[in-house]
């Protein structure tokens, strides 16, 4: 077989080596939101928190720890996935998602990349068909890793409903944690009564083709991607991969497009440096730059302090 792609195969090898880190005053939860809403900074900070609790979730697990949630939240379930990755140590069932609750909402969180090796293994150049039938393509290696967890989310999701008056749910991630939000953003929508998903997204690739995009967008009002302007994982892949199998050579073209909607924030600058590429994609750097946009910066980031070594000091 040969492969010709587009130059985001380079980049990822270098993105990939990116440590997960490493006005509101975003400390309350967000009220529930109805309808098409605006980009909420309170919202935002709440879930970028909640993105560094699911590295901290890893950290703990590495550690033989109990994984818990800080108040008002409280941890509902943990999801794990045979997905294991070379340079990491781990084997067997490794947590990459947790639901939890505060208040009148649920939050689906979605655990981002931690080593070179995931990003290979995850980012690859093929797309498959979306879960939904008739909702176009998605990444190959994210909807691998999304359909180990879905069906126990979708059942995690359905009973709290069931059994609460829950009225808002919330779904996010940081980096793969963002491209897996995306994924189950359509499937929690069509398989719960939560029709109206509040997304936002953190870092994240792209994860599917234009009809995806589409589809999404169909499906999910409320959704917000936040982008450092300097980051470069955002920007994977690029447009079009193209494939050659077979022999004959028959060709495959495969085509990425970013749901949206997106909202920029800028930290860092250009990459000289695999250091310079380890800061832009940072969740610290993602959570202290939000933080900086409210009233009260220092009281914003003392709830994301010691977070898988998140030091705002």
């Amino acid at each position: 077989m040969q492969t010709v792609t587009t130059r985001w195969t380079t980049a990822i090898l270098l993105a990939a080596t990116l440590a997960a880190c490493g006005g509101d005053d975003g400390s309350s939860t967000p009220p529930p939101e109805v309808g098409k809403s605006r980009f909420s900074l309170s919202t935002s900070i709440t879930l970028m928190q909640l993105c560094l609790e699911s590295y901290q979730m890893l950290t703990d697990f590495e550690n033989g720890q109990t994984f818990t949630l800080p108040s008002p939240f409280t941890l509902e379930a943990q999801f794990s996935t045979e997905e294991h990755f070379t340079g990491e140590g781990l084997n067997g069932m490794v947590p990459i998602a947790f639901v939890g609750s505060s208040g009148n909402s649920i939050y689906v969180v979605f655990r981002g990349t931690k080593t070179i090796s995931e990003w290979i293994s995850d980012a690859t150049a093929t797309q498959v068909d979306y879960i939904l039938p008739g909702s176009g393509l998605t990444e190959t290696g994210f909807t691998d890793i999304y359909t180990t967890i879905d069906a126990a989310i979708i059942d995690e999701v359905n009973s709290l409903a069931a059994n609460s008056s829950y009225t808002a749910l919330y779904i996010t991630g940081h980096s793969l944690g963002g491209a897996l939000a995306v994924l189950a953003a359509p499937d929690l929508a069509a398989k719960t009564r939560f029709k109206q998903p509040i997304v936002y997204t953190f870092a994240g690739p792209r994860a599917g083709d234009p009809i995806f995009a589409f589809t999404y967008g169909e499906a999910v009002e409320n959704s917000w991607r936040v982008v450092n302007t300097n980051d470069e994982v955002p920007k994977l892949p690029n447009v079009v991969t193209v494939i050659f199998r077979g022999s004959p050579r028959k060709e495959e073209i495969f085509l990425s497009e970013h749901v949206d909607e997106e909202f920029d924030i800028t930290f860092g600058g250009p990459i000289h440096s695999i250091g310079d590429l380890i800061f832009n994609h940072s969740s610290c750097n993602y959570f202290a730059t939000l933080c900086g946009m409210t009233r009260n910066p220092a009281q914003c980031e003392q709830a994301g302090q010691g977070l898988n070594g998140c030091n705002f000091s």
